[in-house]
């Protein structure tokens, strides 16, 4: 993979990598690309987190992986799509679910 800046994809574009059906491949040991030097270059504090964790989920589609890693928000990952023709990361987004889909927080 060569390295480039990071870029934040727009909603349509992350939208544009879905493909039904989208397959859980997060405990599939064969990654089409090392995304750990591209997500190295990502500020949290650029995309108003505290913290990157380790990845949580991997979703495969036709041609794309979604990799969901874990974050210091509840139900917000930090979603890197990697083209699997390419063997490349395309991009990132903040996929903040309680967002995206009017999830709530429970109440403590």
């Amino acid at each position: 993979m060569s390295l480039r800046r990071p870029r934040e994809l727009s909603r349509q574009e992350f939208l544009a990598c879905f493909q039904a059906p989208m397959s859980d491949v997060t405990a599939c040991q064969d990654p089409a690309a090392d995304i750990w030097p591209y997500v190295e270059l990502i500020d949290p504090g650029g995309i108003g987190l505290r913290a990157i964790h380790d990845v949580e989920h991997v979703w495969r589609a036709d041609r794309h992986d979604h990799v969901l890693i874990g974050t210091d928000r509840a139900d917000v990952f930090l979603a890197i799509v990697v083209d699997r023709t390419e063997r490349q990361v395309m991009g990132h987004r903040l996929l903040d679910l309680p967002s995206e889909y009017g999830i709530e927080e429970p109440k403590v």
